[in-house]
């Protein structure tokens, strides 16, 4: 009786092994990336669908794939047509990337010229990831002429919209100004606010 209990165990221990390495194989394939986000053809049409229907989520995902060749050939033209669907519907985030692939020049060749239009269309939303960009490129003089008041005015709008304390970094760029252009900047950010970002 114990021989033929303890067979059984046995085999039972045995199945559980098997099914527990089966789970741990599936769950390394899925860190190391081989499973995750390689849509196949039906996948890619189904979403292609839904960005026609005006889906910017589906929009962007193409957006990805397409730029970084996930499943897929990558394809700047279609990565471009698919985030300016979703920037023209006013998705700030996809106005940000946008920006950002005009800017590198790594996909491109860089137009800062499109790269600010799309930026400030995103910062001008109340996106504070675009407005903390547009600030650093002024400060920097990045792609734009150097210009410590934009600099300051956009991490004080950024500063009016987030509870993460950005005073340390406006206080490091006060270090570079003198009273007149913090007043002025201040001045700039309020009457930004006031008017919805339009006069920014």
């Amino acid at each position: 009786m114990s021989f033929r209990w303890f067979s059984m165990m046995t085999k039972l221990n045995s199945g559980l092994i098997i099914l527990l390495l089966c789970g741990l194989s599936s769950a390394l394939a899925n860190v190391s990336g081989s499973n995750v986000d390689k849509p196949g053809s039906k996948s890619i049409a189904a979403l292609e669908a839904q960005a026609a229907a005006g889906s910017d989520k589906a929009q962007m995902r193409l957006g990805v794939i397409y730029l970084q060749g996930r499943g897929v050939t990558a394809d700047i033209d279609k990565a471009l047509y698919y985030y300016r669907m979703a920037a023209e519907r006013k998705i700030a985030f996809a106005q940000l990337k946008l920006a950002k692939i005009y800017l590198d020049g790594k996909y491109i060749e860089a137009d800062p010229q499109k790269a600010l239009s799309w930026l400030l269309r995103s910062a001008r939303q109340g996106f504070i990831p675009a407005q903390l960009y547009l600030s650093k490129l002024y400060e920097n003089g990045t792609f734009v002429d150097r210009d410590l008041v934009k600099a300051h005015q956009w991490i004080t709008i950024a500063s009016s919209l987030t509870d993460t304390d950005l005073g340390p970094r406006r206080e490091t760029l006060e270090e570079k100004m003198t009273f007149t252009e913090v007043a002025y900047a201040r001045f700039r950010s309020r009457i930004c606010i006031l008017n919805g970002y339009e006069d920014c």
